[in-house]
């Protein structure tokens, strides 16, 4: 029993070393939940609700702390899917040509487009796309390898592209505009009279 209350004791100490009880939400998370929020709008309104996660994926992957690195993050986030979707679309140019491989080969032409993915990203300093642009050569891929036609692959390919133009537009618009409202408050608040000394 007394190892029990030892144990319950140090738990504040435990749990102060885990938990970070002075965290307060910050224009960061804010951000975040509006540009999502803004993704789910604009998938309802356009009757497009499978962009969903593509759209708010991008938007919460874009946003930074400022909108410069917002900016530069949704570029290369653009440039990732387009080289993903490009290399999802070469493994259908593959699957035309190479026997098997409905079968049992896209195991292997898969995993060597992503090895050949994070090589071009990596020599074109593209580190930061390096996951996405692999998600997206096998969101594009994938689909190829479950009998569909040439027209569904570009017609993917371009609507994962154009989803992420989407998403990363509304990042970086949320991060602008609440970034600017943010510092707009800030000069607005009462400033307090300094004490005299």
């Amino acid at each position: 029993m007394k190892r029990v209350t030892e144990k319950l004791k140090a738990l504040p100490k435990v749990l102060d070393a885990h938990i970070n009880t002075r965290y307060h939400i910050g224009m960061r998370v804010v951000k975040t939940a509006v540009a999502v929020m803004a993704c789910l709008l604009i998938a309802l309104l356009t009757d497009r609700r499978s962009a969903v996660p593509i759209t708010a994926v991008s938007a919460i992957v874009t946003i930074r702390a400022t909108h410069g690195e917002t900016i530069s993050s949704g570029f290369f986030r653009i440039l990732g899917t387009i080289i993903g979707g490009g290399l999802g679309l070469l493994a259908y140019v593959i699957r035309l040509y190479l026997p098997f491989y409905d079968e049992w080969l896209f195991v292997i032409v898969i995993p060597l487009l992503l090895m050949l993915n994070l090589y071009l990203c990596n020599v074109l300093k593209m580190q930061d796309s390096c996951s996405i642009s692999c998600v997206v050569t096998v969101l594009v891929a994938t689909p190829i390898t479950l009998d569909a036609t040439v027209n569904d692959a570009y017609a993917y390919a371009l609507l994962r592209l154009w989803d992420t133009f989407i998403g990363v537009v509304v990042g970086s618009l949320t991060n602008l505009r609440l970034r600017q409202l943010s510092a707009l408050l800030k000069k607005k608040q009462p400033q307090e009279p300094e004490s005299p000394q």
